[in-house]
């Protein structure tokens, strides 16, 4: 017999457009507790928690809450039932030009006849951040709050209708290490209050700090549930992705000698960058290993001309080069796929098609006319070639999963035939099984003869990955290594200052 507080989710099914989304599924959260969610791209972790907090009505199955079945159909079905969902994109359910207060008791000043007294809706606003204990100025703007902030306004406002159960999804996307800490502070004192807590998850180290359940999802059905102790990290992958996890990265190029494609020496921005001196080579992978601050995303942009700098001296194709601007960046067939794909990597809310034609040359006008039919046909040709999971050219790119999101930001330099791609983080938000199709990507258009540059503080990926790699400290490289020769304990020494004894 299910106890209080219980919250019980049986043979839950649902299809859109004639593909099952989920089948028969079932999912069991009960209070005081966290609950891991996980699963690869597209397995239903989403989908089935969209049902529970309302955004879905044509599923099957039933839905239980103290042992007592429930109508779940609509968004306010959910909260009047307890059930609050804090999604990925904060953003959305924000207004930016109100307050921290008025933010948090929205919905209670959204309904008719409300009388607006300022004072006590900040006092209330106060005691529910409180009781997250967060400090967190009441009268501030939403639009100057961090991305974490906001996950905070949001879990005040879940806590402003007597939440019983909360959903992150992938709470922590979006935050560095240290805001991940805090959060997962939060999430404590949230189950410690009798609240029982999804938490929707890719990263399997997280998982094992904060939750007490599990269950794994895959291509729509149940795969395992039960205690998270019980399963190591590697045998929860091996269950994502449906076979045995060897080796998730390609069988290493042999190298030989190429022709230098890009050399800088004596590279400076304004404000971090100082004296950085690199080389690639055609069909070489170089990695750039660093750790938050270090300069990554700096070195990135300075080399593609996105930001500004100085070279003492400066080769590209074999002639006289330095960073002016991505426009002549592109020209010259320098490609950057940045770490914030979705503010500078592509239009999320464009079709498919319209993000694969966006860099390309003038090939698809004539006389000044754009044709759609050819970048409809080039659309459908990288859509095969990169594997992209789409419905076709004309979906909008926010309907895809981060991985299929990173192909198309990786797709666009295809047209142009771009040599050197520089590549800003690019596993960030992407799962296991679209990390893995992520290397083969990048490793073959390595074997294809261009020069990638990969900067990432995955340390494993710079290892299992790339040829060379460059350590940056400080704004500074103070290592270069054979990859082959390399631990991911050594690139971390290098990266917090340190030398090898």
């Amino acid at each position: 017999m299910p106890g209080l507080n219980c919250l019980e989710m049986r043979n839950i099914s649902i299809a859109f457009g004639g593909f099952a989304a989920l089948s028969s599924v079932d999912f069991r959260i009960e209070g005081h507790s966290v609950h891991a969610l996980t699963g690869a791209n597209g397995a239903g972790k989403s989908t089935l928690m969209a049902i529970l907090s309302g955004a879905h009505s044509h599923y099957s199955g039933e839905i239980l809450l103290d042992g007592e079945p429930v109508s779940i159909r609509t968004p306010r079905d959910a909260r009047q039932l307890g059930i609050h969902l804090v999604q990925q994109e904060v953003d959305v359910a924000l207004v930016p030009q109100l307050s921290v207060a008025e933010n948090i008791l929205l919905d209670r000043l959204a309904e008719p006849g409300h009388r607006y007294r300022w004072g006590e809706i900040r006092r209330q606003a106060q005691t529910l951040l409180a009781q997250l204990d967060v400090a967190l100025d009441v009268n501030r703007l939403v639009e100057r709050c961090t991305l974490a902030e906001k996950q905070q306004i949001l879990l005040a406002r879940a806590l402003s209708h007597h939440c019983r159960f909360l959903i992150l999804d992938e709470p922590t996307a979006p935050l560095d290490q240290h805001e991940s800490e805090r959060l997962f502070a939060v999430v404590r004192r949230l189950k410690a209050s009798g609240i029982g807590v999804v938490f929707i998850s890719h990263r399997i180290h997280e998982l094992n700090a904060i939750c007490d359940q599990l269950t794994v999802l895959r291509d729509g059905r149940l795969i395992e549930t039960g205690p998270m102790a019980a399963l190591s990290g590697e045998q929860i992958v091996e269950k994502m992705l449906g076979h045995q996890l060897t080796d998730i990265f390609p069988a290493r190029r042999e190298q030989q000698a190429q022709p230098l494609l890009l050399a800088v020496e004596g590279l400076h921005d304004e404000q971090l960058l100082q004296d950085i001196s690199l080389r690639l080579h055609k069909g070489e992978i170089l990695g750039i290993a660093g750790l938050a601050g270090a300069g990554k995303t700096e070195l990135c942009k300075a080399l593609f001309g996105a930001s500004k700098s100085r070279v003492s001296r400066g080769e590209l194709h074999g002639q006289r080069w330095q960073p002016r601007s991505p426009h002549d960046s592109v020209s010259r067939r320098m490609a950057l796929v940045p770490e914030e794909r979705r503010k500078e990597g592509i239009f999320i809310d464009e079709s498919v098609a319209m993000n694969l034609s966006v860099s390309a040359d003038d090939s698809f006008s004539r006389w000044s006319l754009f044709g759609h039919r050819q970048a409809w046909r080039w659309a459908e040709q990288i859509i095969q070639q990169l594997q992209v999971r789409t419905t076709g050219p004309s979906q909008t790119l926010r309907r895809l999963s981060g991985g299929n999101q990173q192909k198309v930001a990786i797709g666009k330099w295809l047209r142009n035939n771009a040599d050197v791609l520089i590549f800003d983080e690019p596993t960030k938000g992407v799962d296991i099984k679209a990390k893995t199709e992520l290397f083969t990507l990048i490793d073959n258009l390595a074997r294809e003869g261009k020069g990638i540059i990969y900067a990432s503080g995955e340390f494993s990926e710079l290892v299992g990955l790339c040829d060379r790699i460059c350590v940056l400290w400080d704004g500074r490289i103070v290592a270069e290594l054979a990859a082959c020769d390399v631990t991911e304990e050594t690139l971390l020494l290098y990266s917090t200052g340190g030398t090898p004894a």
